[in-house]
């Protein structure tokens, strides 16, 4: 039998014969009372037929191996280059009369290094899905989190967002950077009863991994790669069934990194689209940029089509043990995304305006820029342009 995703509707407002009528979605907390949408069930393809018979039903869909966004060696990155904070002035945070002050941020990555004195007063909500301990061994999700919100090391800046007190941080990636889908998609569900204004992840459906498991267990080559297949586009729909299915006036705003797929160091046309799910609809994808001699140029690793871009290379933050260390890729410009989105979301609540995803990516979106861009860089790799924080307060 094969372990599937099973997405349902109890409420009956979103099934398939109906016009959904209330766009909310029941918390999937099993400390919280009433039946979860979304459920992990051992089936036989017989009985995948039978849910499918199920009014409730909406989706099913195999559960697959995700992979962490790894950061990527850049040998070829000049020392002067990597200023500590050079990211935080890039996206004008150095400048900004906002801290990021009463947003909630949830991060779904490799966990935290709660004790690392950048976080020293913050208040950390944790939640382990993958049953290795939210202890940060690999590193990753303390560095993300560092630059979204850690606090001032030794006069050096960490964070983008300085003024945020507290953090969801789930734990959606082993210690090794590997996952499961049902594992983020509970993490992602988790996050929406923390009430996060934000959340924020940096991996990728795993489509090899899954097609070797598969020819493992004696699937034939073709048929491997096909039902890989299948259950990538799955998972996918199963995301963006459950983006559809938030709140519109509450939902949270969501990026997700673009991908470090591509392999401009060997040629120029060796390039790719963004990972899934931040391919999804509803998220914001970010990819990474880095300094150049004309001006901001797109990392070699980066995917191509991001929404937005932010910095990405030679970024310095936290890491396990109370130092910190540089990192490149589109996860460390998916975090100045979320610390940037903070900032804004701080605004949007001192103006008076309604906080969602809608408004939020509006004041995101609206104000980007290509100033500083290096010319060379296309749209394809540009997007709508460089994340930008709100630079003044109203009057």
């Amino acid at each position: 039998m094969t372990r599937y995703i099973v997405l349902r509707d109890t409420s009956g407002n979103w099934c398939r014969s109906t016009v959904p009528v209330v766009r909310t979605i029941r918390p999937n907390d099993p400390d919280q009372p009433g039946v979860p949408y979304l459920s992990i069930w051992e089936l036989t393809p017989s009985e995948v037929d039978e849910i499918a018979k199920d009014p409730s039903y909406l989706r099913v869909t195999p559960v697959m191996p995700t992979r962490l966004l790894a950061p990527e060696p850049m040998d070829d990155v000049r020392s002067s280059d990597l200023v500590p904070g050079w990211g935080s002035v890039a996206v004008g945070a150095d400048s900004t009369p906002y801290s990021g002050k009463g947003v909630r941020v949830a991060l779904l990555d490799t966990g935290i290094d709660a004790r690392h004195p950048c976080f020293k007063g913050l208040s950390l909500t944790t939640r382990d899905f993958v049953g290795t301990g939210i202890d940060d061994v690999n590193g990753h999700g303390t560095h993300l989190a560092g630059t979204i919100l850690g606090r001032d090391l030794g006069g050096m800046r960490i964070g983008v967002a300085r003024g945020m007190t507290t953090l969801v941080a789930a734990k959606t990636l082993t210690d090794t950077g590997q996952g499961r889908t049902d594992e983020f998609l509970h993490a992602l569900l988790w996050a929406l009863t923390e009430k996060a204004d934000i959340i924020g992840f940096s991996l990728a459906f795993d489509t090899p991994a899954y097609e070797e498991q598969l020819a493992a267990e004696g699937y034939p080559q073709t048929l491997a790669k096909n039902a890989a297949i299948h259950a990538y586009r799955g998972n996918l729909r199963v995301f963006e069934t459950i983006l559809s299915m938030m709140d519109r006036e509450t939902r949270p705003l969501i990026l997700g990194a673009v991908g470090n797929d591509s392999l401009r160091t060997i040629s120029p046309d060796f390039v790719t689209g963004p990972a899934s799910p931040a391919a999804a609809r509803g998220v914001l994808t970010v990819g990474a940029i880095g300094p150049s001699s004309t001006g901001y140029v797109q990392a070699p690793f980066s995917n191509i089509g991001p929404l937005l871009v932010a910095p990405g290379v030679g970024i310095v933050s936290a890491c396990p043990g109370g130092d910190v260390r540089s990192m490149n890729g589109s996860s460390m410009a998916m975090a100045h995304g979320v610390g940037v989105a903070a900032l804004w979301a701080e605004h949007l609540r001192e103006t008076g305006a309604p906080l969602n995803a809608e408004t939020l990516a509006a004041a995101l979106i609206g104000a980007t820029t290509y100033d500083g861009i290096s010319p060379d860089v296309g749209l394809y790799d540009r997007g709508q342009g460089l994340i930008q924080a709100p630079l003044a307060r109203n009057d």
